[in-house]
This record gives C-alpha cells, sequence and structure tokens, in this order.
C-alpha cells in the first residue's frame, strides 16, 4: 500500500498546489479513503486496470459514490500518477496564477456594462457565471501587460484558447461562447477590434480557414494578389466599406437573413485579411471564397452563394463608388477551368468563332456544354491531345453519352462535329472525315401536342378569381398572358411597363426567341390581371420597369422560372413529364385553331415568320385525328394475346 499511499499524496498536493476548492478536495481524499479499505478487503494491489474495471462494472459496489464523472476524475488523476509520477495538463486546473488578480478599473467598468445590458437575457445564476468567465479572461489578459481591450491580440485569444484546452468540449465551447458575446459586444462599442470576437467564435466552432489550410498554389495567389492588386484596401477599410454595404442593404429593404448572411461573409474574409496582415483585392477574394477549405469550413449550401453575391456586390460598390443592386451576378461555366488548357484553349477559340457568326449567347453555351462532355469523356480515356482522337474514341463516346431524348443527343452530336470539323481546319487534328464517325441516334418524329384539358383551364379560371394574396394575384395575371395571349415564358418575365398601351388596349414587345416585334390586342380578361396586379400587388418601391418584380428587395425583374411555377401552383395536380408553362402557348394556338382561325392571323399573333410550325398543332391535334382513325387490321398489326386483325 506504500505506492497506493505515495500516489495518493501526489494527487492530493497536486490539488492543493492548484488552489482546487476545499470541498473538491475533501471529496477526493474521501473517495481514495474508500477505494484503501477496498483494496485491503480484497487484499489486491490499486492498477490502472482495476479502476478502468472499476468504473465500468455496472451496478458499481456499494461503497462507490453515486456520481460517476467524480469517480472518474479521481480516478484519472490517480492513474496519471501511477503512469507519469505526476498529473499531465489535460488534468490541470481552470484556477491559474493570474486568477488572485486583482482587475482594473477600466476591465471592471467594462464587464458591468456588458451585464447590464444582458440583464434581460441572463438569470442571477447566469450572470454570476458569465462575470466569472470574463473576469478571468481579462485577468489572463492583463497578467499579459494588456490595460485596454483594444491591446489585446489575435495571439492572446489563440493562447486562451490553447488554456482551455483541459476543458471537455461542451466546458469549452460554454467558456468561449461567453467570451464570443463579451468581445462582439466591446466590437460593437468601438473598444475592442472587431476581429477579437470573431477569432474565438472561429476557434469555438472549430470553423477556422488559416493561411496553412490553402494548397500551396493558392497560398501564393492569395499573397500575390493581395499585395500586388490593383484595388487594394487595408482589413480596416475593407470592413468599413463593408459594413456601409450591408446598411445599404437593409435600407434597401432586404430581410434579414439576408443581410445576416452577407454581413457574416463580409466579418469572415475581415478575419481572414486581419489574421494574416493581407490586403483585400477582388481577386484575392475571389480565391478565397472559391477554395475548398472555405467552402467546407466556413459556408453551407445557400450561404455560399450570399456570400458569393455579396463579394461580387463590394467588389463593384467599391470600384464604381455606387450599390447597383439589380446588377446581375456573373455566370460561369460549371467545369470548364477543370480541363487542361490543351484541351480548354481550343474549345474557348472555337466558341469565339460562333460568336463572331452572330449567333445567340446561349447558342454558344449549349455548343460549350456539349463540347465538355466530348473533352470529359476523352481525358478520362487518358489522351493528352485532340490529334490522338481517333473513330474509336468517337463510337465509344457516342455509347457512353446518355441523354434523355434522342433529340438531345442528336443535338449534342451535331455540335461535337462541328468542332471536330474545326479542329481539322485548325490543325489540331490529321483526319477530315472524322466527324463522320459519330452517327445519329434518331430520324424527326412528329408528337401530339400536349395541350391543357377543358377542365384544366376551368381550374385555372377559377384559381384566378379566387386569388386574394400577393403571389396569387402575380400568378393569375403571368398564366393569362401564356393562355389567352400565347407569350412565350422569357417574354412575359422581360415585358415592361411601357410595352402596354392600356388606351388601345395591346401590347408591344420584342420576342426574345426571334427578335421580332409583336403587337396583339390585350383581351379584356389579361388587361383585368395586369391592372389587378399592378394596383394592389406590385412592390411600390419597385424601380425596375418590368411589369413582374420579385417581392423582396431589390425589387428586381423576375426570370422566366416564375411562370412555370405559377402554373404548378395553380394546377398543383398537374403532371405532365416534359410540359411545362409552354403548355398555355399551345393551348392557346390549338385553341384558335380550333375555332377555326386562319394559321396566318394565329402566327402573326404569336410572333412566328410563317405558318409552318403551325403544321403539327394541326395534323396532331388529338380532337382533329379522332376523326379520321386507321383501321388495325388495314395496317396488319397483331394485338397482343390475339391473332391478326
Amino acid at each position: 500500500m506504500n505506492e497506493y499511499r505515495k500516489n495518493v499524496t501526489i494527487v492530493l498536493n497536486f490539488l492543493k498546489g492548484r488552489g482546487y476548492a476545499q470541498s473538491t478536495v475533501k471529496n477526493h481524499e474521501r473517495f481514495y479513503t474508500l477505494l484503501a479499505d477496498d483494496l485491503a478487503a480484497k487484499d489486491i494491489t490499486y492498477s490502472p486496470e482495476y479502476g478502468k474495471a472499476l468504473l465500468s462494472t455496472l451496478p458499481g459496489p456499494a461503497w462507490l459514490p453515486k456520481s460517476r464523472i467524480e469517480n472518474a476524475a479521481c480516478i484519472s488523476k490517480l492513474d496519471d500518477a501511477y503512469i507519469h509520477g505526476c498529473i499531465i495538463n489535460a488534468q490541470a486546473s481552470p484556477r491559474k496564477s493570474y486568477s488572485k488578480l486583482s482587475l482594473n478599473s477600466n476591465f471592471e467598468n467594462h464587464i458591468t456594462r456588458f451585464l447590464r445590458s444582458r440583464e434581460n437575457v441572463f438569470t442571477e445564476s447566469q450572470i454570476a457565471n458569465v462575470k466569472r468567465r470574463c473576469s478571468l479572461f481579462l485577468k489572463c489578459m492583463q497578467s499579459k501587460g494588456r490595460m485596454d481591450p483594444s491591446e489585446i491580440t489575435y495571439g492572446d485569444i489563440d493562447s486562451y484558447h490553447e488554456e482551455l484546452a483541459h476543458l471537455k468540449r461542451i466546458s469549452r465551447v460554454i467558456e468561449e461562447s461567453t467570451l464570443h458575446q463579451f468581445l462582439k459586444f466591446l466590437a460593437e462599442s468601438g473598444k475592442a477590434p472587431y476581429g477579437l470576437y470573431l477569432r474565438i467564435y472561429a476557434l469555438e466552432t472549430e470553423c477556422s480557414v488559416n493561411l496553412d489550410d490553402f494548397p500551396p498554389d493558392e497560398q501564393s495567389r492569395l499573397i500575390k494578389n493581395s499585395s500586388e492588386g490593383q484595388v487594394r484596401l487595408s482589413p480596416e477599410r475593407f470592413l468599413s466599406e463593408g459594413l456601409e454595404l450591408i446598411r445599404l442593404h437593409q435600407e434597401a429593404g432586404y430581410v434579414q437573413k439576408y443581410t445576416e448572411a452577407s454581413k457574416m461573409a463580409i466579418l469572415q474574409l475581415y478575419l481572414f485579411l486581419d489574421y494574416h496582415n493581407l490586403w483585400y483585392d477582388p481577386d484575392m477574394a475571389d480565391i478565397w471564397l472559391h477554395s475548398d477549405c472555405v467552402k467546407k469550413r466556413l459556408f453551407k449550401g445557400c450561404s455560399w452563394n450570399t456570400a458569393r453575391r455579396i463579394m461580387f456586390m463590394f467588389s463593384d460598390y467599391v470600384t464604381s463608388g455606387s450599390v447597383h443592386f439589380g446588377k446581375k451576378l456573373p455566370r460561369g461555366i460549371n467545369g470548364i477551368n477543370n480541363i487542361p488548357e490543351w484541351c480548354l484553349t481550343p474549345l474557348l477559340d472555337f466558341a469565339e468563332s460562333r460568336r463572331k457568326m452572330k449567333l445567340d449567347e446561349n447558342t454558344v453555351k449549349n455548343d460549350i456544354y456539349s463540347i465538355l462532355r466530348f473533352c470529359r469523356f476523352i481525358i478520362g480515356e487518358g489522351l493528352s491531345s485532340y490529334g490522338d482522337v481517333n473513330g474509336s474514341h468517337l463510337a465509344d463516346f457516342n455509347l457512353a453519352d446518355h441523354h434523355g431524348t434522342p433529340e438531345g443527343k442528336n443535338a449534342c452530336n451535331n455540335r461535337v462535329k462541328r468542332f471536330l470539323k474545326y479542329l481539322y481546319r485548325k490543325g489540331l487534328n490529321a483526319n477530315p472525315s472524322l466527324y463522320m464517325a459519330l452517327g445519329c441516334s434518331a430520324a424527326p418524329v412528329e408528337t401530339v401536342v400536349v395541350v391543357l384539358t377543358s377542365s384544366e383551364i376551368e381550374e385555372i379560371k377559377t384559381f384566378v378569381r379566387n386569388a386574394s394574396t400577393d403571389l396569387e394575384i402575380r400568378d393569375s395575371a403571368v398564366i393569362m398572358l401564356g393562355l389567352e395571349m400565347g407569350m412565350r415564358s422569357s417574354d412575359i418575365a422581360s415585358l415592361k411597363l411601357e410595352n402596354i398601351d392600356w388606351k388601345n388596349r395591346s401590347i408591344l414587345y420584342r420576342q426574345n426567341k426571334t427578335d421580332a416585334d409583336v403587337w396583339v390586342p390585350m383581351p379584356v380578361a389579361v388587361g383585368n390581371a395586369i391592372f389587378r396586379y399592378l394596383k394592389q400587388s406590385r412592390p411600390r418601391m419597385a424601380v425596375c420597369r418590368n411589369v413582374f418584380v420579385d417581392f423582396k428587395a431589390p425589387f428586381s425583374g423576375m426570370s422566366r422560372n416564375i411562370c412555370y411555377s405559377a402554373l404548378k401552383r395553380a394546377l398543383p395536380d398537374r403532371d405532365v413529364r416534359g410540359s411545362g408553362f409552354h403548355v398555355t402557348r399551345k393551348t392557346f394556338s390549338t385553341n384558335r385553331l380550333r375555332n377555326g382561325v386562319r394559321p396566318e392571323s394565329i402566327a402573326d399573333v404569336i410572333g412566328h415568320r410563317d405558318t409552318e410550325s403551325l403544321k403539327h398543332y394541326l395534323s396532331l391535334d388529338d380532337e382533329r385525328m379522332a376523326v379520321c382513325p386507321l383501321s388495325l387490321a388495314d395496317l396488319r398489326l397483331e394485338m397482343e394475346g390475339s391473332d391478326v386483325l
């Protein structure tokens, strides 16, 4: 028992030397006395293995105190004495040497102000604990020679975080959460740097991103752009301008959730800049934002999109000097920067040559998307040059590249074919006939026109009559434009207030798809729906000239998706695969044909240059097809389970 008594003495001396409470020391003494009696009764010596078995036995011996946590603490310290001859740091008490210091009056005043501001938040017992945590932190700072919150550094925050390592995670989070609130209060009062509370919050939530976390190439680019960028702002200037931008968003009526997420993105980048003594530059911020470590640790899902949006707005704000809330965020093509240079340069050159042919930008983008599929395939095959592509590769690509419809497959193959011809003309592939190895998957087909049924049309009319909320009123106007005037969703979304001629009850607009000017009479039902929306539901603060605008700040124009969403809300039970809002345009045209309206007149109304595109509306209309059915017997077709008819 001599060794046991020696190790118990090591533990008790440690507790007394560290300044543990007298009750804690007595609890340890009582436990070790009971344990000694147990060992003597069993005539065995103590070992860490016995202590582990003692804790794992359920139910425990009758002599064992009920508090499992306190028992584990006593055994853990005793095991340290047996194994190490001392108590390791993980068992250290939070009672540090500086805990006996008296806070200066400056620090005392800051704690008092903070507690007063939280009187309605914390209970009486919580206030006592909060005061203890804040006091201990400031005593630690005072022991380092800091006499004012403004003198505290990031190094002080990091070292204090390390001093709390002995605590269990939940206890450490509680400690640091209190300090996070306290330092935030000081920062918002102008008494401490903003970065301090951000840093301790990052450590508390384990969401910190340091320069060392970036790949070496990104580190060098971050440092280079920070020091050599064209638009360089100090961290303090970046923070000041960023918070002003957030304030302007709040004044413009942006919802709180968006402004808070935007502010957090600004603060996160400020912390990174200030902690590493870097300066802001738009390119540097872009590298930071798009890095995998930032995406995974700081932003999730839509919060990253919000961060991307506010960084774009900030860049525009500091370069132009004003805020353009309606400015569109540039959208890149996913994956285009992930292919090697030998693959990328000819692709971009081809796309530029297509633009010079005055093709629509969407057409060029579709070319790029299809060719990217081809590029990813040949890269996966191990090729390192377009010159290595042969007919076998194209045959394998044709088999591996799946599409939803044969028509989609044909369109993709035709785009790749054009690119292969371009590669030959540029000397990047020596085979002039290589494109012929990529065939077609389907012959041209005609399909039955899908239109709204009479019951669905009645359901829409009921929806319009009963519309009461702002969203329902806007949906009604959108659907009526498609159903009663045959307008495309893109044209509805871009319709301007000045396009409507109320005096002559007509709408004059330029079609997005054909770039043709169209003048059409406006039915009374459509005019009423639009007028009701403009008078009752369109946001008064909207300065955008689009008829249909977002209900949230900055009240900008909507995308074409609002049309499909409106139809979906009006017909929630409709589920026809591949049939979107365009069904209203098909219904408009088909109904006019059924009512005997001349195709030429319909073509004028819907903006077609001729009646060719209307033929399938007439020839494949189900009611007209039913008038002239073909006999299966004449076609010599067999019915399943029967003889030839």
